[in-house]
């Protein structure tokens, strides 16, 4: 296997993979996590694996993605518009992601988080986090404009320090297992794994680790907007993500079991010291300290091998944020430009470097990204509460491309009837049982999301969340209708 097929890999499996979703689910639900998760796998992630493996075999030479996918199936309209609401959530996204990488720095090179300090060497923190995350914003840039064989490189690097993490999970806790004589500190019996555990008990709580379940496979189409950039595996892209797919549902499960060998889940889960903030070192801290205390370790080596462990974790997650701001800041970008390319504004657009990324559209996002960071770390008492608002507003705006994507699914086979590599889609039976389920699994996100604010009165919030995908539609709307009287856009 080429070394740029393992780099692509990985880079499609920790786009989607996350430790910390992982994680998040065994403090959640314990070792009943499992059975949710293949149940949000079956009814959502395997679906749309081969719903995205389908489109990107028939459009893998053409930029685009969503925007792509949509604009044969259904029109160059709503394309436009389920771009735009996808392109604004993700942009909301990085804002944040770009002020929050600095807190797994901080525990990389201070053993703790110093980033909710007043100040920093006698400078407001804020300000700091502000200045550092522009010129995060600028090197994410300069990434992007020295072309995808950079993202590729740095999300290489990161998943080998994913899987890294993984496998010394995996050695401490078999280790642990081993130690205490083959017995789990979890429980393995086949109750566990039906029974509620973790913080999620009540039935309500169940439905709501289902919507988790489905948000912790997301990212699959943010990663296969690239696939025209992969040069001669753009052909074998399609069988690449189911491939990838089989491997991320494995280490979903995996991880879990493994977390259940060496961590008593409901010793970890009765204190308050962890909560889903910190709990990704809370873990990996309390398995430092279970290797310790089963191998009978000296307090100095014991506190040695607990600040290993939480400084490896904060590497893998600041690189995990490194690659994630790298491939969000160019796969959803790509797909928006698609759109506005077929205006006249393509004599604006047209320039690209010799690595043949297109120069202005990066330049306007670093821009607009930069001014969003200083707005809100000098503004936190005004501007802090309304960015909070705009986040809730994407929420949703996120899952209603899937959902569109899905929708039209059938109408993309009635063009493309047959797929001689993915012969299982090619069954009208499959395509509409594919479409339906990503369908009801999408609605009944968007519906939990708004029930859960309303059964604890937050009534604005559930009115933010649906009035957002509502503001994008329309803005993107009128964007379009503009075009379109001007004669800015090409008739198809």
């Amino acid at each position: 296997m080429g070394l740029k097929k393992i780099k692509l890999i990985i880079m499609i499996v920790t786009t989607v993979f996350s430790f910390t979703s992982m994680s998040d689910a065994f403090f959640l639900k314990g070792y009943s996590a499992i059975p949710w998760f293949i149940i949000s796998a079956l009814t959502y992630f395997v679906p749309y694996l081969f719903i995205v493996s389908d489109l990107t075999s028939v459009y893998n030479d053409k930029a685009g993605g969503i925007y792509t996918w949509l604009k044969d199936s259904t029109s160059q309209k709503l394309a436009f518009v389920a771009t735009l609401l996808w392109y604004s959530s993700y942009f909301i996204w990085m804002v944040s992601l770009f002020m929050k990488t600095w807190i797994p720095l901080s525990i990389l090179l201070f053993g703790k988080d110093i980033t909710h300090e007043t100040t920093l060497l006698g400078i407001p923190t804020m300000g700091v986090i502000a200045v550092l995350s522009i010129l995060l914003i600028i090197a994410i840039s300069l990434v992007i404009l020295s072309g995808f064989q950079k993202i590729l490189d740095i999300s290489f690097f990161s998943g080998r320090c994913l899987l890294f993490l993984m496998g010394l999970m995996a050695i401490g806790s078999i280790a642990v297992l081993i130690g205490h004589q083959g017995e789990f500190s979890a429980s393995l019996h086949v109750n566990p794994f039906f029974s509620s555990q973790g913080v999620f008990q009540s039935p309500t709580e169940n439905l709501s680790f289902f919507i988790f379940g489905i948000t912790a496979f997301g990212g699959l189409d943010t990663v296969a907007c690239l696939v025209n950039n992969t040069g001669e595996l753009k052909k074998k892209f399609s069988k690449l993500v189911l491939a990838c797919g089989a491997v991320i549902i494995s280490l979903y499960i995996v991880g879990i079991f493994l977390w259940g060998a060496s961590i008593n889940l409901s010793e970890f889960v009765n204190g308050d010291k962890f909560h889903l903030g910190n709990l990704m070192y809370g873990l990996m801290g309390q398995l430092a300290l279970n290797i310790s205390g089963t191998f009978h370790l000296s307090a100095g080596f014991s506190q040695l091998l607990l600040q290993v462990f939480l400084r490896l974790t904060a590497l893998t997650l600041f690189t995990a944020y490194m690659s994630l701001l790298s491939i969000i800041s160019y796969g959803p970008l790509q797909a928006i430009t698609e759109g506005v390319k077929e205006t006249k504004l393509r004599k604006y657009l047209h320039h690209k470097n010799k690595k043949g990324t297109l120069i202005l559209p990066v330049l306007v996002q670093g821009i607009g990204l930069g001014l969003f960071v200083l707005v809100i770390s000098f503004s936190q008492k005004t501007i802090g509460g309304f960015y909070n608002q705009l986040t809730l507003m994407t929420n949703i705006s996120r899952s209603i491309p899937y959902l569109l994507v899905a929708l039209s699914y059938p109408a993309f086979k009635r063009l493309y009837p047959v797929n001689k590599d993915l012969t299982v889609v090619n069954k009208k039976s499959h395509v509409y049982l594919f479409s339906t389920l990503v369908v009801l699994s999408v609605c009944l996100s968007i519906f939990f999301s708004i029930y859960e604010k309303i059964v604890v009165h937050e009534f604005l919030n559930a009115c933010l969340l649906l009035f957002g995908p509502v503001l994008f539609a329309a803005l993107g709307t009128v964007i379009f209708k503009f075009c379109e009287e001007k004669t800015m856009v090409k008739n198809n």
